[in-house]
Order: structure tokens, then sequence, then C-alpha cells
């Protein structure tokens, strides 16, 4: 372990009280610990051996990783994007009638690693079915088509073009200097001109995204097409990380 600071930040993370702003120095060339002059009783470079930092104690080493920690995972073959909820299931093949065809498109969709390719590569396929789902809305009077956000109702074949490139690049994007969050695609809206504002978007619990969704795709705005489904506010209203409740 050569020239690495262990910030007291971890020490927090593990539930241990700083009395004040103190670092871990470690040793130059080998793996023995330095111990800064302090006397605050923090705890050392190892979190969870419960010893001070003028214990005189070395912390152990595990192979690969830093003192008192396991060396990171490797990463293996991606297998889902974890991008936005719901629009692989609509949009690529979500009208097909062959299942086998429909599901290993999605598969091909989750592993695809090639972000630079996506918005040329899947908004063919998402405008097809966007221009499906705008017809959800449609009265007797039919005048529900062409209500979708972006439609180009004069643009022929490329009506749907401008949604579906926007939701091709499926990626969460957040706003880091806002300091509200409370719409959903908010930073995609703001971007496009289509509703400015300074939210921080991306995907906080409070978010309806499905029936976000829905609205979206079938035309009714951002709101409106009401997905059955009511949240759970205890689940829903975390403030600490990792924002999640117990399961029900």
């Amino acid at each position: 372990m050569k020239n690495k600071t262990v910030l007291t930040a971890a020490l927090a993370l593990l539930g241990t009280s700083l009395a004040g702003t103190a670092f871990w120095a470690c040793g130059n060339g080998d793996d023995n610990a330095v111990p800064l002059p302090v006397d605050s009783g923090i705890l050392d470079a190892t979190l969870d051996t419960g010893l001070p930092f003028d214990s005189g104690v070395t912390p152990p080493v595990e192979a690969g990783g830093d003192a008192g920690f396991p060396p990171p995972p490797a990463l293996g073959v991606q297998i889902d994007r974890l991008g936005r909820p719901a629009i692989n299931t609509a949009l690529t093949h979500g009208f097909d009638g062959d299942a086998s065809t429909a599901g290993a498109a999605k598969d091909s969709y989750n592993f695809d690693t090639e972000a630079g390719a996506w918005v040329p590569r899947y908004t063919p396929e998402f405008a097809k079915n966007l221009a499906i789902l705008d017809s959800l809305d449609t009265s007797d009077a039919g005048t529900g088509c062409g209500n979708q956000p972006f439609a180009q109702n004069d643009a022929g074949a490329a009506r749907y073009d401008t949604l579906a490139s926007v939701l091709a690049n499926d990626r969460l994007w957040v706003n880091t200097a806002a300091t509200t969050c409370t719409q959903y695609l908010a930073v995609e809206l703001n971007a496009t001109g289509l509703q400015v504002n300074t939210d921080c978007g991306g995907r906080a619990l409070p978010y309806d995204v499905i029936q976000t969704t829905y609205s979206v795709t079938s035309g009714v705005g951002l709101s409106g097409f009401d997905d059955g489904v009511t949240a759970v506010t205890t689940k829903t209203s975390g403030t600490t990380f990792p924002y999640l409740a117990a399961p029900l």
C-alpha cells in the first residue's frame, strides 16, 4: 500500500463518529501504517479493528485490496441497460407477434454497450412503435393521433423520429446544478425546448416513472394516463442513502 489516503468520509459511512477532520496516512514503500499525531480516538484505517490511531498496530492488508477491504469485483458482461424503465419493453418489438423474436431483440438491446450507436440503431424501431402508442388516446372523433410530444405532423415517415431518438439515447440525465427534483425526463424536456426548467431530472423515488412514460408515449402530456398503481409513501420518501425502506 503506497501513497494512499483513506478519507474520513469512509469512516462516516461505517458509522464511525468523527470529532474533527483527520486522515490516515500510509507509509511509502511498505505496508506499515504511519499514525498521524491525533488523539481523537478515531479508528485507524482498518475501520473494523477498534484500534485507535496511536495503537502502533499495523492494519491487515488483503490481497489486491486496500487496508481492511477486499479488491473490487471484476465486471462481467452487460445484461441490462438500467436506463429509462419500460422503454425497451414498450418500444423494442413491442407489438411483435413472435415472442422469441421480440425477446431476442430486447436482449440484444440490453447487451448493447456501444452508446454512440444507440440513436441511429434504435430510432427506426422506436418510431414505428411510438406511432402505434400515439393512438392510445384517440377519441371517437379521431383527434388523438399526432399529439405525442415532439410529433412532427408534416414530416411524413419521420413524424416520430424526434421522440424516438430522445428515448433511444437510453440513459438517465441529471442536472447536478439543480436544487429541486420533481420531474422525470426534466433534463430531456429542457434540452429539447419542449418544457424549459431547472429541475434535476434523473429518477428520484417519488417520480411515477411508468405513468409518465405511458402519458408521453400516448400523447396526453406528462401525466394523465394512469397506470393504476398507487405509490406507497413510506417506500418513496427516503432522504438518506440508500434511500430505500424495508421491503413490503
